[in-house]
């Protein structure tokens, strides 16, 4: 991720720093060292110059380690806080702190060519991480644009199989109708030549009787001479007579009379037989067979599902290389090396178990005195944590509730020659139980101000009982770092102003040294 940075990414996914531009990069970074300078008014100056020995020590610890990416933002703050935020004290220009401005002006040119060896550092190492992940980036659109060529052909060959399986389901129906059709024809001309081969029987045919006719004197025509045409019904048969002549009957029927009976018609087997067309039945008869793995025809209320379609004209819109100040996931740069800045920086300090009695030991006197004491916790970076190696109490005034420091020059001539780092203070309350009175939140807030991570022990040999404390953040700085009162007084405490500390370890193998300068 970052040079030597805590945070764990996963393994095939590049940080998402790496896609903002090395100068965007390395302008962000400085404009979070820039911003991250606060002044209070109220705490003496010459915390502020402590602060930035401190502040140079921690730099060079970093750069050391190779950690360039924290050397810088140190290197960049500390020039900030010289520059251009302390010459808003109002003690900037006292008598005081001349020799304080010297030493910083002397020291701000070669600081600012360290800062910018750096800069150059950082900038190569930004840029082979920019080329990385750029193309990182391209492989990954190429395997998108792979993946989705891929799902297209899938898609395209579902359509294909769904619209083949569809003409199929549709032959099978229709080669079920045929045969259906083809069943009904095949009854309805089995019951029709059954019919056509039944025998019939031929209508009888009567001879017509004439009357006997016997002589007489003179013959009675039995029709009148104009008729041309007699019809007579004889035995139920209708027969066709001709008119009579006029001299009389001739014995011998005439053979129209017995052509006129029409003979019987029949008609040949294999004649062929007109069959009206039958609407189809509305479910096949139950011995009908369905073709195997066809598929059964649809009814009447329900349809073929719509076969997918792929539209080819329009293609979906390709990823981008986003080379932009925003990383892929919508945070800028400078909200992303907050949130590093905000999970790195929040350094763990590491105690030795044995501290808080080695330190009681040399205050026996004032505490059976009812006098506090204090002493400052020193400490050594190493690997972005700091272990306390000292314990040194300076020159001091003490009452029953309260303690005061004296000759702090001391103290620090004897922290640069051990290039030691104040984390924290410690003291002690020989009558009262473990906690920060409204003076320790005073006193604790100017340290927590140069130091995040500072920490204060509160020793309570009476109650047998020691707390390591720190201000809650934001709700103790704000309220104590705003607060302009002096002395003993009430703050409000809901929510708490101070916690116990979390990024504390203790360990029983370590030691710390006790230097008593009073």
């Amino acid at each position: 991720y970052f040079i030597q940075s805590n945070l764990r990414m996963p393994e095939d996914e590049l940080p998402r720093a790496w896609s903002i531009e090395p100068r965007e990069r390395i302008k962000a970074l400085s404009e979070l060292a820039s911003g991250s300078i606060t002044i209070n008014h109220a705490i003496p100056i010459k915390r502020y110059y402590r602060s930035g020995v401190e502040l140079e020590r921690m730099a060079k610890v970093y750069e050391d380690e190779g950690n360039l990416e924290k050397a810088f933002f140190l290197f960049m703050k500390y020039t900030t806080l010289f520059v251009e935020c302390l010459p808003q004290h109002p003690e900037y220009k006292s008598p005081e702190t001349s020799n304080d401005r010297r030493t910083v002006r002397a020291k701000l040119k070669s600081l600012f060519e360290t800062a910018e060896a750096i800069k150059c550092s950082l900038t190569q190492t930004y840029t082979v991480q920019h080329k990385k992940w750029t193309r990182d980036e391209m492989i990954k659109q190429a395997e998108a644009e792979q993946r989705r060529l891929e799902e297209e052909a899938r898609l395209e060959a579902e359509a294909v199989k769904a619209k083949r399986l569809e003409m199929e389901r549709r032959e099978t129906e229709l080669a079920l109708e045929l045969e259906q059709i083809e069943r009904q024809l095949e009854e309805t001309r089995s019951i029709a030549t059954k019919e056509i081969e039944k025998p019939v029987r031929p209508p009888l045919q009567r001879q017509p009787t004439y009357p006997t006719l016997e002589p007489t004197p003179a013959p009675v025509p039995l029709f009148p001479a104009s008729t041309a045409v007699t019809a007579a019904t004889l035995g139920g048969l209708q027969v066709t007579l001709p008119s009579v002549p006029t001299g009389g009957f001739d014995m011998h029927p005439p053979s129209a009379v017995l052509n006129s009976v029409p003979p019987p018609v029949s008609l040949p087997p294999s004649a062929p037989v007109s069959v009206p067309p039958s609407a189809p039945p509305s479910a096949p008869p139950s011995n009908s067979v369905p073709a195997p793995n066809s598929v059964p025809p649809l009814t009447a209320n329900q349809s073929a599902a719509p076969l997918p379609v792929i539209d080819r004209s329009t293609k979906p819109p390709q990823p981008a290389i986003d080379r932009s100040l925003k990383p892929g996931s919508g945070m800028s740069a400078s909200d992303m090396f907050s949130d590093m800045m905000t999970q790195d920086l929040q350094r763990s300090i590491i105690v030795p178990a044995t501290l808080p009695d080695k330190f009681l030991s040399v205050c026996l006197d004032n505490t059976q005195q009812n006098i506090e004491t204090c002493g400052i916790l020193a400490a050594k970076l190493n690997a972005n944590n700091f272990t306390v190696t000292h314990v040194i109490l300076p020159k001091q005034r003490g009452t029953p509730d309260s303690c005061q420091t004296l000759a702090e020059e001391e103290l620090f001539e004897y922290q640069d020659k051990l290039d030691l780092i104040t984390v924290g203070w410690i003291h002690t309350h020989p009558s009262q139980s473990a906690f920060l009175s409204s003076v320790d939140l005073h006193t604790h807030c100017s340290y927590q101000l140069m130091l995040k991570e500072a920490i204060a022990i509160v020793c309570a040999p009476k109650h047998n009982s020691t707390g390591i404390f720190t201000l809650t953040d934001p709700r103790g700085m704000e309220v104590i770092s705003k607060c302009g009162q002096s002395g003993f007084h009430p703050h409000p405490n809901i929510p708490p102003l101070f916690e116990d500390c979390k990024h504390v370890q203790i360990d029983t193998n370590l030691t710390a040294q006790v230097i008593d300068l009073r």
